[in-house]
């Protein structure tokens, strides 16, 4: 990976990466692990310093965002797994 971007596999740090920059990360499937891309810079690690010091979130966005890039990093693993659809999942009653 070129050293122009910052990688991260935590859900938590990247769901605050993109509101604190604004921007969605680009995504990349490694051994069966989804790596969250951002672009590197004084822009990024000032975001990192700001969540690793608890700067306050809106917490609304904040969870919602966890849950966009959960949904994104389960899609993308199942693909790389060659899973389909409900292929694998259990389906409750409905």
């Amino acid at each position: 990976m070129s050293d122009k971007k910052f990688v991260t596999g935590d859900l938590w740090l990247a769901s605050a990466l993109t509101l604190l920059l604004n921007t969605y990360p680009d995504f990349e499937t490694k051994n069966n692990k989804v790596l969250f891309i951002f672009p590197n810079g004084a822009k990024t690690y000032k975001a990192i310093a700001d969540y690793n010091s608890n700067t306050p979130l809106p917490v609304f966005d904040y969870q919602q965002t966890v849950k966009r890039l959960r949904g994104e990093m389960i899609k993308r693993k199942e693909e790389s797994n060659g899973v389909t659809g409900n292929q694998g999942k259990k389906c409750g009653n409905l």
